[in-house]
């Protein structure tokens, strides 16, 4: 019998596509009932999350073009893999993994905690953006109290659950909050992609923000230690030293103190503010204010 909660928002996505690739109509009232989800949510799936793909509807109902129905080989699924982060995860990608996914199969992928932003509140703003950039075109804008203008959009990157748009600013590259623009101006003015663009923002994280960027020293204890060594938790994490005691010396590069204090809080106690202070402060501030509100 099919799952009637499915908790993730890769494992939606993965199955509603596998099923629109079957033929098969998704009506929004059957989906909200099986993945525990309202239908306000499945139509950001299809509407935002999936707009990239030949999906078609007919009232409430969703399907693929028949056109391209059927194409379950490695070369088709990949590029979707690789616009969810997904692609690097799976050691031994099997397109066949896919295409057997089936109303009476529990699927073989599980994903738990992913942090996803919720755009509804600046749908407009996202939408022209996307059209903007697929269409090479100059745009201007109104980020934080500033006007941008001559601006080159290159792509929506979605880094750590954030919406961040890539772009060319007087000649440098930035990359700016998608919730903080307003007020986006697309023009009929082109600009020229440039491949070398494209590169450094695939290789690179979303903190070469116009914020000036900030260091975080941080002690992790050896407690905890194997966490740190084998993935990068922290924006721009470094490690610098392994300490005698097997703790470790680390960095993190930050432009936002809500960066890392979510997952400092997580880490507690085992790990320690070294520098700056005012984080330090920052953190301590946001504890006791928990504790406060749990004690009332």
């Amino acid at each position: 019998m099919w799952m009637h909660t499915h908790d993730t928002l890769a494992k939606r996505l993965g199955l509603i596509l596998t099923r629109l690739n079957t033929g098969e109509r998704l009506m929004l009232s059957t989906l909200a009932i099986e993945f525990g989800v309202t239908e306000r949510t499945l139509q950001r799936d299809f509407n935002e999350r999936l707009s990239y793909l030949p999906i078609e509807r007919e009232g409430s109902s969703y399907y693929l073009n028949p056109r391209y129905l059927g194409n379950t080989r490695k070369s088709d699924i990949k590029p979707v893999l690789d616009m969810l982060g997904l692609s690097k995860i799976f050691p031994s990608f099997d397109a066949l993994s896919f295409s057997r996914l089936s109303h009476n199969e529990v699927p073989p992928f599980l994903f738990r905690d992913m942090k996803v932003e919720d755009v509804s509140n600046y749908q407009t703003t996202f939408k022209s953006l996307t059209l903007a950039i697929q269409n090479l075109q100059v745009i201007g804008f109104i980020y934080k109290q500033k006007q941008y203008q001559d601006v080159s959009p290159y792509r929506l990157v979605n880094d750590r659950g954030w919406w961040y748009l890539a772009a060319i600013h007087n000649n440098a590259l930035k990359s700016l909050k998608v919730a903080n623009i307003n007020e986006v101006t697309v023009k009929q003015q082109k600009f020229v992609r440039n491949k070398s663009v494209d590169t450094q923002i695939s290789e690179s994280a979303m903190l070469w923000l116009s914020d000036k960027a900030i260091e975080v020293v941080l002690r992790v204890d050896s407690a905890i230690a194997s966490h740190f060594t084998h993935s990068k938790l922290l924006p721009e994490q470094q490690l610098l030293k392994v300490l005698d005691d097997d703790s470790l010396l680390v960095t993190s590069t930050i432009t936002d103190k809500k960066q890392i204090i979510p997952i400092l809080k997580y880490w507690l106690p085992d790990i320690e503010i070294l520098s700056p202070n005012e984080l330090k402060q920052s953190l301590v501030y946001e504890l006791q204010f928990s504790i406060d509100q749990l004690s009332r």
